[in-house]
């Protein structure tokens, strides 16, 4: 009886769902200030309820964009409101680093830390106020230059690759016995990426990039062109 009344006490003292994602807000605004000097404020509109606004001040003009909180994103928010262990802290990690990536091309010099370097990520357009990712025209974008760089060369190497693989902020290519290994590497601890078979096509993309929305668009063709590549080839 104790066992169930306690249960229930606890229960009753959980966090709701809203005060949990207000938790989260709050989290990825003191990481992307902490390892970025980014000065976010992160809310909900209530235009676009299913929207996370992010403000960003670059100490000039505040631009805006949304990021969608989609049924992933909320089923991930009920499993933080279950206090599964460590998963605010991976998944706020995961979030400031996607924003401070899509925010990097558009940072004043002097802004980013020294743990971040220059990034190809897409550009927001150059207006002021409100702006929304283009996602749908983002991937078509995406799709365009992997066709052209298909077109172009057909063969991707090792030292290209890699090459094109440090060209994201904090990433890097390991080399393991059977394996090539895409990572990124945090203050806090290295996250594998993905994985490419060094004898064959066969590659891996983890959870860890998957989750890492704008950011994925253009990682994954540089890996689905590495691993398509002959093996004498690379």
């Amino acid at each position: 009886m104790k066992k169930k009344q306690k249960q229930k006490l606890l229960k009753q003292f959980r966090p709701n769902f809203e005060q949990v994602r207000l938790q989260l807000f709050n989290e990825i605004v003191l990481k992307a200030k902490r390892d970025y000097n980014l000065a976010l404020d992160i809310f909900i509109d209530p235009k676009k309820k299913d929207d996370m606004t992010v403000a960003f001040n670059n100490g000039q003009q505040v631009q805006q964009f949304t990021v969608p909180m989609d049924e992933n994103f909320n089923t991930v928010v009920k499993r933080i409101q279950k206090q599964e262990a460590g998963l605010l802290d991976r998944f706020s990690t995961n979030l400031a680093d996607s924003i401070a990536s899509y925010l990097q091309p558009n940072l004043p010099q002097g802004l980013s830390s020294t743990t971040v370097q220059d990034s190809k990520e897409d550009v927001v357009e150059d207006k002021p106020a409100e702006k929304n990712v283009p996602k749908k025209e983002a991937e078509k974008a995406a799709a365009e230059k992997d066709d052209t760089d298909k077109d172009s060369q057909e063969e991707m190497p090792l030292s290209k690759f890699v090459a094109n693989i440090e060209n994201f902020p904090k990433f890097a290519v390991k080399t393991t016995e059977n394996n090539y290994e895409v990572v990124e590497k945090t203050p806090k601890e290295e996250r594998l990426l993905a994985t490419i078979a060094k004898d064959s096509d066969a590659f891996t993309i983890e959870k860890a990039l998957d989750r890492k929305y704008k950011l994925k668009t253009e990682v994954i063709p540089i890996i689905e062109a590495f691993a398509a590549t002959a093996v004498s080839a690379r």
